[in-house]
C-alpha cells in the first residue's frame, strides 16, 4: 500500500514539474516588458557628454513642470541626464514596464527654463 501511495504522489509531482516546464517553453514571452538600461548605458552617456541632473531612489520628492509633487516610488533608481536642450532618463532594475521603457527622451522645450 505504501509502495502504491508512493508511486502515486511522484507520479503526480512528475506531471505537475512537466507541466511547469513545458509552459515555460511553449508560453510566449511577454512583449509588455523591455530589458533596462545598466550602468554600461550610463557609462556611454557621461562619456559623450551627458551629465547626471539627479538620481531618484525610492521615496524621493520631486516636482513636475506643473509644480505637483510626485513621490518616486521604485524598487530601483532612475537616472537624469542632460545635455544641450535634451533629457534622457534612465530606468534600472530587473525588468522594465514598455510604457517607462529602458530609457526615455525629451526635449527642452523654448519657453521652459531649466534650473
Amino acid at each position: 500500500m505504501i509502495k502504491i501511495l508512493k508511486y502515486f504522489f511522484f507520479s503526480i509531482f512528475l506531471s505537475f514539474f512537466i507541466a511547469i516546464v513545458l509552459a515555460l517553453i511553449f508560453v510566449p514571452h511577454d512583449r509588455e516588458w523591455v530589458k533596462c538600461s545598466d550602468e554600461k548605458d550610463l557609462y556611454r552617456y557621461v562619456y559623450d557628454g551627458w551629465k547626471v541632473d539627479k538620481v531618484l531612489k525610492n521615496g524621493d520628492i520631486t516636482y513636475t513642470d506643473s509644480g505637483q509633487k510626485h513621490f518616486y516610488k521604485g524598487e530601483y533608481p532612475q537616472i537624469h541626464l542632460s545635455k544641450n536642450d535634451g533629457i534622457k532618463v534612465l530606468n534600472f532594475g530587473w525588468r522594465c514596464y514598455y510604457l517607462e521603457s529602458a530609457e526615455l527622451n525629451f526635449k527642452v522645450s523654448q519657453d521652459v527654463k531649466r534650473n
